[in-house]
């Protein structure tokens, strides 16, 4: 490495990856379908901006975001494709969303208004994505209200909807028969909106898994996350298609210190050493997205790092700022290279390693990386 890094840790982001990953998944959509590249949780904890380039590049018409300030971030970098905001702005930042371009979403009468208001303002009508709940229960009109959301629209002229949309309850299992269910009330809430003259250019509810596996839900555009990111949407969309994982996490060894067999490390003395060992501090810690889980005690390590080309267990208790591996009676050189996620040699840890040692998703594995880790874009 000759990039002059904050700290001795870092991810690797492979914006060659994102590409190939976009333009594979892209090849599994409907020839009419539009891809939308989510980069919402600065893109999954990969660096939105490189991220929304590399993927525009590779296809992608659309960026999708949760909050204004990740679409404005976009917008001050020169990203000029449409962004979606994925959740109602708050009353605050509507006029900011709209000057910016920003396509707000709408699923209640106050965003509604919200919105009107703001486009008076604007001195424009103001396109907007309508969600509609198809049973997930979280957020968009529910379908028993959507006769009278259409009544609210009617008396707000200076809003426009664009596009209809929801979200599947079940991301991880495209064959789940309730995606079924939601596919058929989605189309029917389409449809009663449209007899009551709410007609839009595009509808979209394919999440990673149903662009991959479902094209009866691809509709005119496809939302695609966790996929976009080489990572899988669950082990029932393994294989559909190649994807090659974006992000390597790395860091490097601040200490080599032989400790002798009886002796215990890090807060707590938690993991006491059964034989001499090799211990070497890496880092990087809970601060830093390492949460405190991955630690170790006296039912062993919970995860591993690559040093060498070799896996060794991480030990004792996960640090703000650090953490321990033991590398038994092998050893290392202090700024030697140690990955936590990625490739070293022939071996590998992956997001989905580390997610099940956290007993979560990959999704959890690499969103919480914290922004204080630098990110050093390759490809």
């Amino acid at each position: 490495m000759t990039e002059l890094l904050s700290r001795p840790a870092w991810a690797d982001i492979d914006l060659g990856a994102i590409r190939r990953n976009v333009s594979r998944i892209g090849g599994k959509l409907n020839p009419t379908t539009q891809f939308m590249a989510v980069v919402k949780a600065n893109a999954y904890g990969h660096g939105d901006v490189g991220v929304a380039r590399a993927a525009i590049e590779a296809g992608a018409t659309w960026l999708g975001v949760i909050l204004v300030d990740e679409g404005v971030r976009l917008r001050e970098a020169g990203i000029d494709a449409p962004i979606l905001l994925l959740h109602e702005a708050p009353v605050e930042r509507m006029d900011e969303a709209i000057a910016n371009e920003l396509t707000p979403c709408l699923f209640t009468e106050k965003g509604l208004w919200a919105i009107g208001e703001a486009a008076d303002r604007a001195h424009h009508k103001v396109e907007v994505h309508l969600k509609i709940d198809t049973g997930m229960n979280r957020l968009g009109v529910p379908l028993d209200h959507v006769e009278s959301f259409a009544g609210a629209l009617a008396k707000e002229p200076r809003v426009e909807v664009q596009a209809l949309y929801s979200h599947f309850a079940f991301a991880d299992q495209p064959d789940n028969p309730f995606i079924d269910e939601q596919l058929e009330r989605f189309t029917d809430a389409c449809d009663r909106l449209k007899a009551l003259g709410i007609e839009t250019a595009f509808r979209h509810m394919a999440n990673s898994a149903a662009a991959l596996t479902r094209p009866d839900a691809h509709f005119d555009m496809a939302r695609v996350g966790i996929a976009m990111y080489g990572l899988s949407p669950g082990p029932k969309v393994d294989g559909v298609v190649e994807l090659e994982p974006v992000l390597s996490l790395k860091a490097r060894a601040a200490m080599v210190k032989r400790v002798p067999a009886g002796e215990a490390v890090s807060d707590g003395l938690r993991y006491r050493l059964e034989r001499p060992g090799t211990i070497v501090p890496i880092p990087l810690g809970y601060a830093d997205g390492w949460p405190r889980a991955l630690g170790s005690g006296d039912s062993g390590p919970n995860a591993a790092v690559l040093i060498g080309g070799k896996r060794y267990p991480a030990v004792g208790t996960v640090c703000m700022d650090a953490f321990m591996a033991d590398m038994g009676d092998d050893s290392c050189d202090v700024g030697d290279e140690v990955v936590l996620i990625g490739s070293q040699g022939k071996e590998t840890i992956s997001a989905d390693d580390v997610a099940r040692a956290l007993n979560t998703i990959n999704y959890e594995a690499v969103t919480r990386i914290s922004s204080g880790i630098p990110r050093v874009y390759r490809g």
